[in-house]
Order: structure tokens, then C-alpha cells, then sequence
């Protein structure tokens, strides 16, 4: 799955190849649902993470939440962006380390 937010954050498109290779194309600036968060779907803000939290449940009945996922970025846009949304956020400064012992808890 990827998502692709244009330029100032007013559309967020949805690739999802499926099981079958086929690919699936979603337009989230038009479902209803996201409406709200129009402008949003770029970092820092959280439109695209609602969308990606939605569409995993909905097509791999993933759940997406602040006890399994974690945001690995490297701005302030990203750490915002997870801050919002409700996920911990990780420097891929950190990431990058030889020794992955010393990830934040």
C-alpha cells in the first residue's frame, strides 16, 4: 500500500497492489469520511495517517494504533505528524545505529 499526498495536502491518492496483482487506485480527498481533514493529508498533518489507519483495516484487517505502529522519520514534519495522530515517534538518526539496543521505550 502507498499514499501519495499531492502539493499542499487538498488530495490523497491510495495504491494498493492486491493478492491477485491487480492494483487498486483510491481517491480519500473525495470518500466523504475524509473530508475533514482536506488540506491535512501532508505532513505534519495526520489526514494521510487516518486514511492509512482505515484502508489497513478495511483491505488487511490490520489494526493500526499507538500500541503496534511507530513513526521513523527524519523532520519535524514526521515527528508532528505522529505526535498528532497518537503514535511514538523515532529519529531514523537512531534507526541508522549499529547497535539498535538504544531505541526510546
Amino acid at each position: 500500500m502507498l499514499t501519495v499526498p499531492s502539493i499542499g495536502g487538498i488530495a490523497c491518492y491510495i495504491v494498493i497492489k492486491r493478492l491477485d496483482q491487480s492494483i487498486l487506485i483510491k481517491k480519500a480527498h473525495e470518500d466523504p469520511r475524509y473530508q475533514e481533514f482536506i488540506g491535512q493529508f501532508k505532513k505534519p498533518g495526520i489526514g494521510m495517517f487516518v486514511v492509512i489507519k482505515d484502508i489497513a483495516q478495511e483491505e488487511f484487517a490490520q489494526i493500526i494504533d499507538q500500541n503496534n505502529s511507530v513513526m521513523i522519520g527524519d523532520t519535524w514534519h514526521d515527528e508532528a505528524a505522529a505526535k498528532g495522530f497518537g503514535i511514538p515517534f523515532i529519529d531514523v538518526k537512531i534507526v541508522h545505529q549499529p547497535c539498535l539496543n538504544t531505541l526510546p521505550n
